[in-house]
C-alpha cells in the first residue's frame, strides 16, 4: 500500500475517468480532473472541474498513460470502466476501475459496440440491455431549431442525457411530495449528497450549481435515466427563500422550466421537442433481441 498526494505540486491533481462517454457510449476518454487536489474534491461536486483535455495540456505524459491504461482495462473486463487516478508529482497513479454508471444510449452503443470487436459476445451484450433502455433512446429530445430565442436561461454541463420539463423545486422532499401527487418537477440544488436520492428519484430531473461530468449528482443521474445539467455556476440560489437566480431574473419554486442533458441548457418554460434520433447500435441490439426471441 502507499499513500498518493494530488495536492503536491502544480504536475499533481486528481480525476476520475471513464474508457467511453457514459452518456453516449462512444470513444474516446471521458472524464474530469482538477490540478492540486485530492479526489473526494472532484467526485463529491463542490468543485467544478475540468475536462480532460486539461490534464492534456497540462500532463500530457500522463495522460498519454492514462489513455492506454483505459484501453487495457476496458479490454480486461469487456465493459465500459470508470478509472479513479492520482497524479502526484508528474506520476499517474490508478486507484480503482470498476463497471461505470451509464446512460441507456450509452449501455445500447456500448454493448453493440463490444460485441461487434469481438471483446464479448452477442448474448452477453443482450443481457446487459434490456427493452427499458431501449424505450428510454425513442423518447422525444430537444428541438433545437424550435428553441425560442431568450427562452436558455444560462448553459452548464450536460451530465445526463434527456429532456426534462417540471415546476422547480429546491429540496428532496418537496420533490417527493409533488411526485406523489404525480407532478413532474426539476430539483436544484447547489450540490447533492446521498440524502438527496429520494428526491432525485422522485424529480424529473437535476440541476445543480456545482460539480462536473463524474460528480455524485452525474453518476446517479445517468444510471437512473433522469436527465442532469451540472456546474451551472451563473445561477444564484437562495434555497432557504426559494429563489433561484440570474440577473434580474428571480424564479421561485413552481415555476416551469426545462433542462437539456446533452447540451447544457437551462430553458425558460416548457422546452420544444423534436422526434426522436436513437443511434443505429440501437436498431441492431433490436433485430439481435428479436433474432433471438424468434429463435427460441
Amino acid at each position: 500500500q502507499a499513500m498518493v498526494f494530488g495536492n503536491s505540486d502544480e504536475r499533481s491533481g486528481s480525476g476520475v475517468a471513464f474508457t467511453r462517454d457514459p452518456s453516449t457510449g462512444r470513444t474516446p476518454l471521458y472524464g474530469d480532473f482538477l490540478a492540486r487536489a485530492q479526489g473526494e474534491d472532484v467526485v463529491s461536486g463542490s468543485h467544478n472541474t475540468e475536462d480532460l483535455q486539461h490534464m492534456r495540456a497540462r500532463l500530457p505524459e500522463c495522460h498519454a498513460q492514462l489513455e492506454t491504461i483505459a484501453r487495457r482495462v476496458e479490454e480486461r473486463f469487456g465493459d465500459m470502466c470508470e478509472l479513479e487516478f492520482t497524479v502526484e508529482r508528474g506520476r499517474l497513479w490508478l486507484l480503482q476501475a470498476r463497471a461505470g454508471q451509464r446512460s441507456a444510449e450509452a449501455a445500447i452503443v456500448t454493448a453493440v459496440q463490444l460485441a461487434q470487436e469481438g471483446v464479448i459476445d452477442r448474448d452477453t451484450a443482450l443481457r446487459r440491455v434490456d427493452r427499458q433502455a431501449l424505450e428510454q433512446v425513442l423518447r422525444p429530445s430537444l428541438d433545437y431549431a424550435r428553441l425560442a430565442p431568450g427562452a436558455v436561461l444560462t448553459t452548464a454541463i450536460g451530465a445526463s442525457p434527456g429532456v426534462a420539463t417540471g415546476a422547480l423545486v429546491f429540496d428532496s422532499a418537496s420533490a417527493v411530495a409533488r411526485g406523489a401527487k404525480e407532478e413532474q418537477t426539476v430539483l436544484v440544488r447547489a450540490e447533492t449528497c446521498p440524502e438527496d436520492l429520494e428526491g432525485i428519484i422522485a424529480c424529473s430531473g437535476l440541476l445543480t450549481l456545482r460539480g462536473g461530468k463524474t460528480s455524485h449528482a452525474a453518476v446517479v443521474t445517468r444510471g437512473l435515466g433522469r436527465p442532469c445539467v451540472c456546474g451551472a455556476e451563473a445561477l444564484t440560489l437562495d434555497a432557504e427563500h426559494g429563489e433561484l437566480r440570474l440577473g434580474e431574473t428571480v424564479l421561485r419554486e413552481g415555476d416551469l422550466i426545462s433542462l437539456d442533458g446533452v447540451g447544457g441548457r437551462v430553458i425558460l418554460g416548457a422546452a420544444p421537442l423534436a422526434a426522436p434520433s436513437p443511434p443505429p447500435e440501437a436498431l441492431t441490439l433490436k433485430e439481435w433481441m428479436e433474432a433471438g426471441e424468434a429463435g427460441r
